[in-house]
């Protein structure tokens, strides 16, 4: 709270003739929490960065009892065996979720359909772990967001980023399915994904490294598909590029997706473009906001888009829950770059998008679920 806001809210304690208690007096105050019910931190300069908070939520399954009832756990710690499957064979899968408080102070977690519960059901069937009954799902979801409810960014600050994952946790030797399960729940308030990119991102297509295999893990939520990302997108930053673009691998003509984003393009059509591939990963937030753009008049189109097709798309831009809609100022593929005009369009989509997760605009489609 600034000095300023202070005065004008608990009056002038204070002769004028007294410069040095004044200034004690406003350096002291200007520590005083502007959102008393919040965290004190500085909710104006957010990152897309871990921050502890105050507990996660830890649900337990095992084949003799199935999901067992869910504990708070506080210090930020999870022990487990060092002799798991989640260690040694990547049995886990994961989500990412946004909370945000409205202007009325009512908090909502983006969830449009259970969309996310249903594509954290599909990993689990390709890791053959047990699935998360929805209403599950959700209850652990509310409740990490309860007991942490001080975190929640003020409105239009930011967000509350929630990490569902399922890790195998069982102590076994040999490569199967775990016997054990834990589903925990992680939140904490977040910027922005990417940082500085106003003129829009540079990507790299790297045609040395796939991030998917066909018919492999591609199209679910797994942690080896990032782990997969990680020397690539080292190597295409040490370039001097902001992010990775991945093709398909059996012939390299056909674009699939960004580092850690679906692709999604405008063409000079005026048509909402993105990639249809059994290797790329199903995004909620473009799921929602191709859903936009026919709400909007815009044809829709979901199918193979080729390399080749990139000298006539007009914006382009990264799609996921962390960036939202991050624009793509130029793609370069050997020695070829193609530079895209700003992505008007699709920021366009994007506020609207916002607006309903933020509450600022009706959710006609009961995206939001609420958090009491």
């Amino acid at each position: 709270m600034s000095t300023a806001k202070w005065l004008k809210k608990f009056g002038r304690p204070l002769s004028r003739g007294n410069n040095m208690l004044r200034r004690a007096f406003s350096l002291a105050i200007e520590d005083v929490n502007e959102y008393p019910n919040k965290a004190d931190i500085d909710w104006d300069n957010l990152k897309f960065e871990y921050r502890a908070t105050d507990s996660f939520r830890v649900h337990t399954w095992t084949t003799a009892t199935g999901w067992g009832v869910g504990e708070s756990i506080e210090g930020g710690t999870l022990p487990i065996t060092p002799l798991c499957p989640a260690l040694h064979y990547g049995q886990q899968a994961f989500e990412g979720l946004k909370a945000y408080e409205t202007a009325t102070g009512d908090i909502n977690i983006f969830h449009p359909n259970d969309a996310n519960a249903a594509r954290m059901e599909a990993s689990c069937d390709r890791m053959c772990m047990p699935h998360i009954p929805t209403d599950l799902f959700n209850e652990a979801m509310i409740a990490a967001v309860q007991e942490n409810r001080r975190w929640v960014p003020p409105h239009g600050k930011g967000c509350m980023y929630i990490r569902p994952f399922i890790i195998g946790t069982s102590t076994q030797l040999g490569l199967a399915p775990a016997s054990e399960y834990k589903f925990v729940v992680c939140v904490m308030p977040v910027g922005t994904y990417y940082s500085g990119s106003g003129n829009g991102l540079n990507a790299l297509v790297m045609s040395d490294f796939d991030r998917a295999a066909t018919r492999g893990t591609g199209a679910v939520k797994v942690g080896g598909n990032y782990g997969a990302d990680l020397l690539p997108n080292s190597i295409c930053k040490e370039r001097g590029y902001d992010t990775c673009l991945y093709v398909d691998s059996p012939t390299q003509s056909f674009i699939e997706e960004f580092s850690v984003a679906n692709f999604a393009a405008i063409t000079d059509s005026g048509a909402y473009v993105t990639p249809k591939s059994t290797s790329v990963l199903p995004s909620i937030t473009n799921t929602t906001l191709m859903q936009l753009a026919r709400d909007s008049g815009l044809e829709v189109e979901q199918r193979p888009v080729a390399v080749s097709e990139l000298d006539t798309l007009k914006e382009v831009a990264a799609i996921g829950t962390a960036v939202v809609v991050n624009p793509i100022g130029s793609i370069t593929m050997g020695d070829k770059t193609v530079e895209f005009d700003y992505p008007a369009t699709l920021v366009a989509l994007k506020n609207e998008l916002v607006k309903i997760q933020t509450g600022d605009r009706p959710d006609p489609r009961n995206w939001l679920l609420y958090v009491p």
